[in-house]
């Protein structure tokens, strides 16, 4: 039996290393970072339209990012991330050795296995940076993956066919997966100077076909979003995600003194919801006074006639918005889900928003409006069913009534003067 054992770890162990590495990643994702996953999910509206595809499909590099928003709607839940960014390691890892054994068949296996875990882990610690969405890894796995095609393939050729089935690969390549095309000039080493060239001219003709600037076009249209509008902060992001789901006493646990008005303001609002705070002394200490904008520790300033609210990232504002929710102030919440929105680097839209939009617009009735939402919001996977259950309220207001949080805020609403400027 001892014997079964040892030969299977002898003749397993690569596929044994990995699987133990890929539950790691699961683990690491699911436990300690679940937010950044749902960050990306948040930034995105992922349509399953003709005409979604070819808004991607119509700048280089579209594909990649069809492809990673496509998964990346999934991350709504973390155990989804979690398990995609496991085999998105597993995947990369076994193209990675694949890649490897061809080009240095006279090394050890075990080197090329040793640094075939290189690049997932290089992709693992990037997965962190919030303003890096799933783009850049799906259009590496893609040109692995047709690397590894073109060598196997063209192996028996001669080099000048292999340096022609490069020349036509590397521009369909480059268009649909982006600047990393430019590691398929590496199948023909010999020919460098020639596929680098034509790769150049690839960089340089798209941007005169597409609207963005070489500098943009060369480093990846889709690649990354740093210098852009902030994402937030991890502090902010793991705040969020308990505030979706209304966990009071975990947003409690966790917050003891938190840097950022949002954070400080739903733990306030966790405080009130938990019974440890009535609700005078919580709107005394949510709302403060207009003088205190800037030093105040909540976002809500109110003034002689006027609420004013500050946030600095996307993540706070859809928390703020979330908020404003709870306090039945639809119109804060409307508005702070627009703005949200207009946070989203690339310019996508948002499935949380625009669900936030539809409750908003039924409130304060404006039905034709939140048909449009829903008509949106049905063509998702993850919206789909919800939008269906909401459909009925805009045809038949008087279903509110099913609706108890959306009915008192539909009172609110109509009893309460709206004294919110921007």
């Amino acid at each position: 039996m001892f014997m079964t054992i040892n030969r299977i770890i002898s003749d397993k162990w690569q596929q044994m290393t990995v699987a133990v590495i890929a539950i790691v990643v699961f683990c690491f994702w699911y436990f300690l970072f679940p937010f950044v996953p749902v960050v990306r999910e948040m930034s995105q509206l992922f349509l399953w339209t003709g005409d979604y595809m070819m808004e991607r499909l119509v700048i280089p590099g579209g594909l990649a990012q069809y492809l990673g928003e496509m998964v990346s709607q999934f991350f709504l839940n973390p155990f989804n991330a979690a398990l995609s960014y496991s085999i998105l390691f597993v995947i990369t890892q076994r193209l990675t050795y694949k890649l490897f054994l061809l080009f240095f068949p006279s090394v050890k296996t075990v080197y090329c296995f040793l640094f075939s875990l290189l690049p997932p882990v290089a992709l693992w610690g990037i997965a962190l940076l919030p303003h890096i969405p799933l783009t850049l890894t799906m259009a590496l796995v893609m040109v692995m993956g047709v690397g590894c095609w073109i060598m196997v393939f063209s192996s028996q050729l001669s080099r000048q066919s292999r340096l022609g089935i490069l020349c036509l690969t590397l521009p369909v390549m480059y268009w649909l997966t982006g600047p990393v095309a430019v590691l398929l000039v590496l199948c023909c080493v010999r020919w460098i100077p020639v596929t680098v060239t034509l790769y150049a001219v690839c960089v340089i003709g798209s941007s005169y076909l597409t609207p963005y600037p070489l500098e943009q076009v060369a480093k990846g249209i889709d690649y990354d979003w740093s210098g852009m509008k902030q994402m937030g902060t991890f502090e902010e992001m793991e705040c969020d995600i308990l505030l979706r789901k209304r966990d009071w006493h975990q947003i409690m646990m966790r917050f003891h003194h938190p840097e950022s008005p949002a954070v400080r303001s739903a733990v306030l609002l966790a405080a009130y919801e938990t019974g440890q705070m009535d609700q005078k002394e919580f709107l005394k200490s949510i709302i403060v006074p207009r003088y205190m904008y800037g030093e105040q520790s909540t976002v809500f300033n109110i003034g002689p006639s006027f609420i004013i609210v500050n946030y600095g990232s996307l993540s706070s504002a859809f928390m703020v918005s979330d908020i404003a929710y709870q306090l039945y102030w639809p119109n804060i919440s409307q508005r702070l889900s627009f703005d949200a929105m207009e946070y989203i680097p690339n310019y996508n839209k948002s499935g949380r928003a625009i669900r936030r939009l539809v409750e908003t617009c039924i409130i304060t009735r404006q039905y034709e409006l939140a048909k449009k939402y829903l008509d949106i919001l049905e063509k998702t996977t993850f919206y789909h069913k919800w939008a269906k259950s909401m459909r009925p309220l805009t045809d038949n207001p008087q279903l509110i009534t099913n609706y108890p949080f959306m009915k008192k805020a539909q009172e609110c609403y109509d009893n309460t003067e709206d004294v919110f400027f921007f």
